[in-house]
């Protein structure tokens, strides 16, 4: 395998995540669960029952539309669905969700003032059940207020401001002035309670129209339907359904008043008209009047009356066209006059017999309606308006090509009856002239009188339907706000309390061990480093560290590190062992002592030295002075070695680092080093090293080419894991023979249990303190 392969393994060893592990701390740390689930699951409680419920109330609504017919639409398109048939109710669902409209209804059940009762857990929304109602003057002046009103007695109340600093006292009924307008505290003689506190919200009427609007939706039910939906989300239900039916009711009444206007202004048309008919009619009688005395005329003769019979019919005909073309020119002139404003309603009902003239007015009306509430809510910019416009100017244009059609087709109707009534003409040749000329005044006289009959009638209708209009929304299922609150949701949030309950240990947890860069145990150092693991040490107290005090669980763990490192280097003769770490204060002088200690208990004559001439710490184990020792031989103050070597007992011999010297680097790769330890072999059946850091110092690879074998100590919760690197690099370049790890500093777990699990299922099950009760129960 190349460097390249190794490095890339090193590398997705390093940032494998152990699942195992992780989830043996979860099961460790359960304690951690049983505290954070119930405390978190009754913080969810508390939101459920501490929040004031919010309550859906759903009504549904069908928009109906009177109008029938279009101009200038193919009916085709519709069923092609090329036409957008939704597009009133489109409409309609706009002008229903307007803030005028809301705010007329705002304004109508005073919605603007809000009333609370404040209690420990949760407040209380009033409504119709306040104890007292507060009357404005001048509610248009209303400025966003909170204040509080305290029943002192029957008649006696007092106001408080947000601080609860009296701001008033007196009576009910009462004036108290608010800086631009005045209130007064009404009350309710039947929901009084003495001593009842009450907060009220007086809010101004665009706020609360925008606060209801917010919270107020309007969907349309079905693609090709006209039913809608309607909700709102209210904390009082009664408020909620009050809001609903006055606002479809508001919306009626706007729809119906929009109608009667167009009846208005029909009539308005018809009266002008009857007035100028009937100015005309008096003159035209007149002068028949005038006619009659002057020549004296008589009835018909009897030879004119087969002709005069068929002049009649033609000249019933006559009228009847003529009015028709009369009432088509009159719509045209006030469709042509500009002198208004340039969408205006025009007449309906007017006896036309073109359906499709008739069908185009009303719906040009119907449009102009429309485009008048956009204008209340929207600007003239707006889309929506312009495209309205648009349409208008279209349906216009088409009004007047059916205007042109008809008075064509009445122009042709008149012209081939009067050349009908002309032959006819021409047979009363004998008729005489003033008879003539009589008819001709008669028949303009009667041309009048039925149009100003007509006329008469048409306003009688369009009066009668000023009264007949069907509202527009028609409440298909009335407002409810159903059996339970959608607000606040309690199982859910009690589920996603414990929920939280269980993800924030978790979290933690993870977070903790993502940030955690020292290393915890064996099984972290076996992810990374290939060498073998030759035992863990516990986590010693302080002053309890020396080989007299070593208690059962640390000689049981030198004793197996000793078997596997004798099974390491194959029981070699007179082995050199050398003991290291990366950094200071990770144990090594510690496990050089007591590894000595464990080879002298299996009967070896051990020596163990003090190589680490900068920091020497091995006299601390064995509770002896640092006097002189390695440094002084190895500066030649001292030449025979029998003078630095400290006796412990019969098996264990100590040579300890000695004063600390300037040149520490030299003086360890100094052939005196070498032969001092050719001296050693002799007399000992194993010599140990106690040598500085390989981490920081280059002493100890000096050392490393005398070394039979390296035991080299990590210490759990002090070296960084990048640390674990350098042991790698060591152990892959083969700079260190027969290298092996020792794990030292494993805490003990709550159980009293410490240790690691080897392959052949060896382990410990002992705590601190085993070997003292021991000692106890032999006394």
């Amino acid at each position: 395998m190349t460097n390249q392969d190794n490095n890339l393994l090193q590398t997705e060893e390093e940032e494998y995540f152990d699942l195992k592990a992780f989830f043996y701390k979860i099961l460790v740390r359960w304690w951690w669960f049983a505290i954070s689930i119930p405390l978190c699951a009754v913080i969810a409680l508390y939101i459920c029952f501490s929040s004031t419920p919010e309550y859906k109330v759903e009504a549904k609504v069908m928009i109906s539309d009177s109008k029938k017919g279009e101009v200038g639409v193919n009916p085709m398109l519709k069923e092609l669905g090329l036409f957008q048939g939704t597009m009133m109710v489109e409409n309609e669902i706009v002008e229903l969700k307007s803030k005028n409209l809301i705010l007329d209804v705002v304004k109508e059940l005073e919605l603007n003032v809000d009333y609370t009762r404040e209690k420990m857990l949760r407040d209380e929304k009033l409504y119709k059940d306040s104890p007292f109602r507060i009357l404005v003057d001048l509610p248009e002046n209303i400025k966003d207020t909170t204040f509080y009103v305290v029943t002192k007695n029957t008649d006696k109340i007092e106001v408080l401001d947000v601080d609860k600093n009296v701001i008033f006292e007196g009576d009910f009924s009462q004036t108290i002035s608010m800086g631009g307008y005045r209130m007064t505290v009404e009350r309710n003689d039947s929901l009084l309670q003495i001593g009842d506190e009450i907060r009220v919200d007086l809010l101004s009427y665009g706020k609360a129209a925008t606060d209801f609007h917010k919270r107020l939706e309007i969907n349309l039910l079905e693609k090709n339907a006209s039913a809608v939906g309607v909700s709102l989300k209210e904390m009082n239900p009664d408020k909620g359904m009050d809001f609903l039916y006055t606002m479809i009711k508001r919306y009626n009444a706007n729809g119906i008043e929009d109608k009667q206007l167009v009846s208005a202004k029909t009539v308005e048309f018809i009266n002008e008209r009857l007035r100028v008919i009937n100015q005309e009619l008096g003159d035209i009688e007149n002068s028949a009047e005038t006619f009659k005395k002057t020549n004296q005329l008589t009835n018909l003769t009897s030879d004119a009356a087969l002709a005069m019979e068929q002049k009649k019919a033609t000249d019933a005909e006559l009228l009847k066209l003529g009015t028709e073309m009369d009432v088509v020119k009159s719509v045209r002139a006030y469709l042509e006059d500009r002198r208004g404003e340039e969408f205006r309603i025009l007449p309906e009902q007017l006896g036309l017999t073109d359906e499709t003239l008739n069908s185009g007015i009303s719906k040009y009306n119907e449009m102009v309606l429309r485009r008048g509430k956009l204008l209340q809510s929207a600007r003239e910019s707006n889309p929506i308006v312009l495209g309205l416009e648009s349409q208008l100017r279209e349906l216009k244009s088409s009004i007047r090509s059916a205007i042109a059609n008809v008075e064509n087709g009445l122009d042709i109707k008149i012209k081939s009856l009067e050349r009908e009534s002309q032959l006819v003409e021409e047979k009363l040749t004998s008729v005489p002239t003033q008879e003539k000329q009589y008819r001709s005044i008669a028949r303009e006289q009667e041309l009048k009188e039925n149009l100003f009959l007509f006329l008469m009638q048409k306003r009688e209708e369009a009066e009668i339907a000023k009264l007949m209009y069907v509202p527009m929304a028609k409440i298909i299922e009335n407002p409810d706000p159903g059996e339970h609150p959608v607000a606040p949701r309690k199982m859910l949030i009690l589920l996603f309390g414990m929920f939280l309950g269980v993800v924030l240990p978790v979290g933690i947890m993870f977070v903790a061990d993502m940030w955690d860069t020292k290393v915890r145990n064996a099984e972290e150092v076996e992810k990374v480093v290939a060498a073998p693991l030759l035992g863990t040490l516990p986590q010693l107290p302080e002053g309890r560290t020396s080989i007299e005090q070593e208690g059962f669980v640390m000689s049981e763990s030198m004793h197996l590190i000793r078997e596997n490192l004798n099974y390491l280097i194959k029981r070699k003769e007179s082995p050199v062992i050398m003991v290291s770490s990366t950094i200071p204060s990770e144990g090594k002088s510690l496990v050089a002592s007591h590894l000595a200690n464990a080879y002298s208990k299996a009967g070896k004559k051990v020596i163990v030295i003090g190589c680490d001439l900068r920091n020497p710490k091995l006299n601390e184990y064995f509770k002896k002075e640092n006097r002189k020792g390695l440094s002084a031989y190895l500066a030649g103050m001292v030449d025979d070695p029998e003078l630095i070597i400290e006796k412990v007992d019969e098996n264990l011999h100590v040579i300890f680092g000695g004063t600390v010297p300037p040149n520490p680097t030299q003086l360890i790769a100094s052939s005196r080093m070498g032969e001092l330890l050719d001296y050693l072999k002799k007399e000992f059946s194993c010599i140990i090293l106690d040598t500085p850091p390989l981490g920081i110092l280059a002493d100890g690879f000096s050392l490393s080419e005398y070394a039979d074998a390296c035991v080299y100590v990590i210490r759990a919760n002090v070296l960084d894991k990048k640390g674990l690197r350098v042991i790698s690099d060591l152990e892959k370049g083969g700079r260190l023979a027969n290298l092996g790890i020792v794990v030292n500093g494993i805490k003990v777990s709550r159980s009293g249990r410490y240790g690691y699990s080897y392959g052949y299922g060896y382990g410990y099950g002992y705590g601190y303190g085993q070997n003292e009760k021991d000692k106890k129960k032999k006394k």
